[in-house]
């Protein structure tokens, strides 16, 4: 049921961004972002039972804007904690303060909204993890090209464990340099 409440509310999102018309000058720029939030994984394991993990985590994140619309960009996350998670073939696997470093592709259908996908790797002792993220940003600009918002992201660890994170983000944007 959940999953298909997060479906609908991430539909309803897109359906009322693509609608908005601006125009941003962001060609051309660079933004870095700082993000505070917590991270839900699934499969984790407390006192022999598997269930849902409440995690606190940061994001350190860079993007360079190709056009208006679309950017690339690396993102970074550390889950503060160490956890136990049990893999689809029922092996115990400790992780230690995860690393996530994910290339992304950032497109931007309306003023606020932000859609995120990319590939990368959750690096921890022991193990390193390939994974998919897919994501959304929903953020304000303010004066002197700062930005507030949030962000939440699903990451799929291949053949082990999914997590959700939400974060509140405060983003730096710096212009392009204009031509005289």
């Amino acid at each position: 049921m959940k999953k298909i409440v997060l479906s609908l509310l991430l539909l309803w999102l897109v359906t009322i961004s693509v609608g908005q018309e601006h125009h941003q000058d962001l060609k051309g720029s660079n933004r870095l972002t700082l993000g505070l939030g917590h991270t839900s994984i699934s499969k984790g394991q407390v006192r022999g039972k598997t269930q849902w993990l409440a995690t606190a985590s940061w994001s350190l994140n860079y993007d360079y804007w190709l056009t208006d619309k679309w950017a690339i960009g690396l993102q970074n996350d550390i889950i503060l904690e160490s956890f136990v998670i049990e893999d689809h073939f029922e092996e115990i696997i400790e992780r230690s303060y995860p690393v996530s470093v994910i290339p992304v592709a950032i497109y931007k259908p309306g003023k606020h909204l932000s859609l995120i996908g990319g590939v990368g790797a959750e690096f921890a002792s022991g193990h390193t993890l390939a994974l998919t993220r897919l994501g959304l940003e929903y953020g304000f600009h303010l004066p002197k090209n700062w930005e507030v918002g949030a962000a939440l992201v699903w990451d799929n660890k291949w053949n082990y464990y999914n997590s959700w994170g939400i974060a509140f983000t405060a983003s730096k944007i710096w212009p392009a340099k204009k031509g005289h």
